[in-house]
């Protein structure tokens, strides 16, 4: 029953903003709404930040503030959605990431 709550919720949440899963292939300059988690901090240096995503996509931040560049490191594999324009297709898929949208935050009592 759970999990088909669960997944009402998720097809709820599709419907609601219009979106779908789908493969492809991205092309340069396009934008797209990346759904994953930072695998890996490269650079967490204010107004540069650099993180991996999925293990395999290399993400430029413009993040000026200290604070944020550390709730960001706390946040770090947890799903999240990036928002993000592929800057290059060479050696792995680069892209500057302009908005990340983490959900909320799980709490467990033990």
């Amino acid at each position: 029953m759970e999990n088909e709550n669960n997944n009402n919720k998720e097809q709820n949440f599709f419907d609601k903003f219009g979106l779908e899963v789908a493969a492809g292939e991205v092309q340069l300059g396009q934008t797209y709404p990346i759904y994953g988690m930072i695998t890996k901090m490269i650079d967490d240096t204010p107004g540069q930040v650099i993180v991996e995503i999925n293990f395999n996509i290399r993400a430029n931040m413009a993040i000026p503030d200290q604070d944020k560049v550390e709730l960001l490191k706390s946040r770090a594999f947890e799903p999240g959605i990036f928002v993000s324009t592929v800057t290059s297709k060479d050696n792995g898929v680069c892209v500057d990431c302009s908005t990340v949208v983490f959900g909320k935050r799980q709490q467990y009592s033990a």
